[in-house]
């Protein structure tokens, strides 16, 4: 079996490909799953860099997609939905920069085998749907801001909210991702190239009103101005921090405009399995329904996780980068 290892924290070039040549197999509970493709998430970046905090060596990566190849004992399979060759993708596996998983059978979500690769990799599309779920009920008409639009999770959140009918304008770093976010549903793009600065077109943009929601996954360099293109009663909620942490803010502020600031972490709303399988369930019923489209992502092969690790860094990229084992 071959697996990536990080042996030191730095940069990509401490991902290395091994091989172990002991087996792995499933225990109580657990299925023994041959990857198809592991997905490349900016949570492994940070891990690499050292602010996961985990023990070194480590294999990294935490999604993936793949067929049962046996099944532990102990799992009640009454559907046949996780027996041998049965297709599973999970979001919450950490090593799964590899050839075959360990998966715990409450992680597994059964997925149809007519979903292309990067379609079944769901970490990026189960965020979208607990953004776009739990911090506004989202009605027509409502003004979002989605930062990093073109991005795996941004581009999904883009098409989930018009398809709740809100007004959505997206912010990118260059004009192809801003075509790329118009052809998404957009009803405005914001380019604001390597400096970040959006605010004064948001307002622009609103008549000065601001907008209902806003989601930033980009943190420092984003998340105050983010907070001042609020409408009264308004939302930002940070989400990530591809930028650096953001800065302090004082409650006080916040009294008189009435805006709210909320946080939130996919793995917090996922860590019930019925509640994951729920919310896997609502994403693979909009991908069947035709109206939440997956690009084809990006391929690399095993050997390449380096490069595909530079490449979400460099801030490059568009839609999924996942790993061919």
């Amino acid at each position: 079996m071959r697996h990536v290892t990080v042996n030191a924290f730095g940069g990509p070039e401490q991902l290395v490909v091994k091989s172990m040549t002991e087996p792995l197999r499933p225990g109580l509970g657990q299925l023994l799953v041959e990857v198809e493709a592991s997905g490349v998430n900016y949570m492994d970046v940070y891990q690499r860099n050292g602010m996961g905090n985990r023990p070194l060596p480590y294999t990294p990566g935490l999604e993936g997609v793949g067929r049962v190849r046996e099944v532990g004992e102990g799992i009640d399979d009454a559907s046949g939905a996780l027996s041998i060759g049965r297709r599973v993708a999970w979001i919450n596996v950490p090593g799964s920069y590899a050839d075959q998983v360990i998966v715990p059978a409450a992680q597994a979500i059964p997925v149809p085998d007519s979903f292309a690769t990067a379609q079944a990799l769901l970490f990026q599309a189960i965020t979208a749907q607990y953004l776009v779920s739990e911090y506004r009920t989202v009605r027509p008409g409502d003004r979002v801001l989605v930062h990093a639009a073109a991005g795996g999770v941004g581009g999904l959140l883009v098409q989930w909210l018009k398809h709740l009918g809100a007004w959505v304008v997206g912010t990118t770093s260059n004009d192809a991702k801003a075509a790329t976010v118009r052809a998404l549903g957009a009803d405005a793009v914001i380019n604001y190239g390597r400096d970040y600065a959006f605010l004064d077109e948001l307002k622009s943009l609103t008549d000065r009103r601001g907008v209902d929601l806003a989601f930033d996954s980009v943190g420092a360099a984003t998340f105050a101005a983010s907070l001042e293109g609020l409408a009264r009663g308004g939302t930002v909620v940070l989400s990530g921090s591809a930028s650096g942490r953001p800065p302090a803010i004082d409650p006080m502020d916040l009294i008189n405009p009435c805006t709210r600031v909320a946080g939130g972490s996919l793995f917090s709303y996922v860590a019930d399995p019925a509640e994951l399988q729920r919310r896997a369930g609502a994403v693979v019923d909009a991908i069947r329904a035709g109206w939440l489209r997956m690009g084809d992502g990006t391929a690399y092969d095993l050997e390449r996780v380096a490069d595909a690790h530079r490449a979400i860094e460099g801030r490059g990229t568009q839609g999924k980068l996942y790993l061919r084992p």
